[in-house]
């Protein structure tokens, strides 16, 4: 790319977060602030960032799951070193998973930066910075990596995330009290680094603004499956992992109520397997009727977003649609009905589902389970008494079993969609007993069936009653 070219596209950029900016901050009453929404399949978000960092003259306090880019702590220790107070609230859980987090919060922690660290059950899920002296916030899904900010190819390569930016006194008064609150908590949290003395608050204890959500002291599964009870007209998703059924529940009886729900997923989630019960949910949604697409570009889909049309409001932030994310994990998201923020998410879902400008999102298909692994009877075996149980291995992805048992070679089927589940671990078998005749050969075979009904044979083993 030529000179003229790359500054060309520099001046796309500029204008595309002008106009985001003008659009959402149009909208906003003179009582509250400016909202910025950045879109990281085209937009570079960092450079929003790191401008944040870089004016900040009061302080920074920043709390995340997991930060991998050193453009963020290098731009926070030069305003540290500045003089500008910073604190820091970290997960030390993340560093085996995440390359690069270990190293950031021993560079935090080296040049004297105080730092605390989540220890209770549920993980320090935020992703945010608040800018004391600026009066802004900086919230959303992005963690702070490399790739969640800034795309590597525009809409055929990047993370799907939201990235909000607001100097709303309401919001930006409400983490600063959130913050507070962890940074001061004794019970979930412990001291990591740099810290002497007694723990406490830096700014005025505010009261929470309404459409803000905080858990674990909020339930955030509640609060959004409430939303989608009470919607009557139209629903449109985008989650980056289903795991918690009561979502799940809500949509489909929003379906069969008549409610028009798109969703779009995204695709290792649905063969995690740390994660096997998104499939089961995503199955069920895709057997309601509901329409799903799934990732159609080479990046991921990390976003978490709710859109309600008949009441105008937009669900967006750091939770899942995970039960950690509703009542263990420390979360933050917004229930907002601000119009500006719900016509910016329209328009970004309806150009990834139709793939306006790339092949952004594909038509979900259903996987296949795998075929069973049978325990027992073994082929030929004899058995001990007429009582016999059938053991099989079902795997992580299968929930439902169709049993065949009978003297022929082709057994007739015994059991239609015997629900036993998945194995959750290697060692976890799945089981059918039966009573049968005395001193009689048996063949049997199990299929193994998802919650979308996509199956996988076992093969046929027979075995002899005494």
């Amino acid at each position: 790319m030529n000179w003229f070219a790359r500054a060309i596209r520099v001046l796309h950029i500029i204008l595309r977060s002008a106009a985001a900016l003008l659009l959402v901050a149009a909208s906003a009453s003179s009582a509250r602030g400016a909202d910025v929404l950045c879109d990281p399949s085209v937009d570079n978000c960092r450079t929003q960032l790191l401008a944040l960092i870089q004016n900040e003259n009061v302080e920074i306090d920043v709390g995340f799951w997991f930060m991998q880019d050193a453009r963020y702590s290098n731009a926070i220790v030069q305003r540290f070193k500045a003089g500008v107070p910073v604190r820091v609230l970290v997960d030390t859980r993340a560093n085996p998973t995440y390359a690069g987090n270990a190293d950031v919060i021993a560079q935090l922690k080296s040049v004297g930066i105080p730092v605390r660290n989540r220890t209770a059950s549920g993980i320090l899920h935020w992703k945010l910075m608040v800018f004391a002296g600026q009066e802004t916030v900086e919230f959303g899904s992005a963690n702070y990596s490399p790739d969640a900010f800034v795309p590597v190819s525009d809409y055929t390569n990047y993370v799907a995330e939201t990235v909000y930016f607001t100097d709303d006194p309401a919001i930006v008064n409400s983490f600063k009290t959130q913050f507070d609150n962890a940074w001061i908590d004794t019970l979930n949290f412990v001291n990591y680094a740099n810290i002497s003395g007694s723990l406490v608050r830096h700014y005025a204890k505010y009261a929470i603004d309404p459409e803000l959500n905080f858990p674990p002291a909020q339930d955030f599964g509640a609060r959004a499956v409430s939303a989608y009870n009470n919607e009557r007209s139209k629903i449109d998703a985008i989650m980056y992992r289903i795991t918690d059924a009561r979502h799940t529940d809500a949509l489909i009886a929003a379906r069969s109520r008549g409610v028009p729900i798109r969703l779009i997923v995204e695709n290792n989630q649905y063969r995690d397997p740390d994660y096997l019960w998104d499939s089961w949910n995503v199955d069920r949604l895709y057997m309601s009727g509901i329409k799903l697409r799934w990732r159609g570009h080479a990046g991921e889909n990390h976003e978490k977003l709710a859109l309600l049309y008949g009441q105008g409001m937009t669900i967006f932030g750091s939770s899942n649609w995970t039960t950690a994310s509703a009542t263990s994990q420390l979360e933050h998201n917004f229930f907002t009905g601000k119009p500006a923020i719900f016509q910016w998410f329209e328009d970004e879902f309806n150009r990834m589902w139709s793939n306006k400008k790339a092949a952004e999102t594909a038509a979900f298909v259903p996987l296949a389970p795998d075929p069973p692994k049978y325990k027992g009877p073994s082929i030929g075996a004899k058995t001990a008494s007429t009582t016999v149980t059938l053991k099989w291995y079902g795997g992580p992805w299968a929930h439902n079993y169709d049993i065949y048992l009978g003297t022929s070679s082709t057994p007739p089927k015994i059991a239609s969609n015997k629900n036993l589940g998945p194995s959750k671990t290697t060692s976890t078998y799945q089981s059918y007993t039966v009573s049968l005749a005395a001193h009689t050969t048996y063949y049997w075979k199990v299929v193994s069936k998802t919650m979308a009904n996509m199956s996988a044979s076992g093969p046929v083993w027979s075995f002899t009653t005494p």
